[in-house]
């Protein structure tokens, strides 16, 4: 669901189609708000067919993923990859090889 909202987000003029109904088209802007729509009916009605709290946290993380996430999260990281750097090349070596 994450994925779908992600490329959702991304893409929203992009047509998306049912796997057995292709010659009904519709922009993926409009599937992700009848997503979410569905998802929160069925939280509210207490529908039990799918697990809706599954679906909308996923189309929500998604979301964010796509609005702030993607930037936060990769322009912060080159902290925490020179730490797993200097962890890796000055821990000590274990077992048998060549140094």
């Amino acid at each position: 669901m994450t994925v779908l909202a992600a490329v959702c987000t991304k893409i929203p003029e992009g047509r998306l189609a049912i796997i057995f109904l292709p010659m009904f088209t519709f922009t993926a802007g409009n599937a992700l708000k009848a997503i979410i729509a569905m998802d929160t009916a069925g939280m509210i009605l207490g529908w039990k067919f799918f697990d809706h709290a599954a679906h909308l946290g996923g189309a929500l993380f998604g979301i964010w993923y796509i609005t702030y996430g993607h930037e936060l999260i990769w322009k912060n990281r080159e902290p925490l990859v020179k730490i797993w750097h200097e962890m890796r090349t000055n821990s000590p070596k274990k077992g048998g090889g060549s140094k």
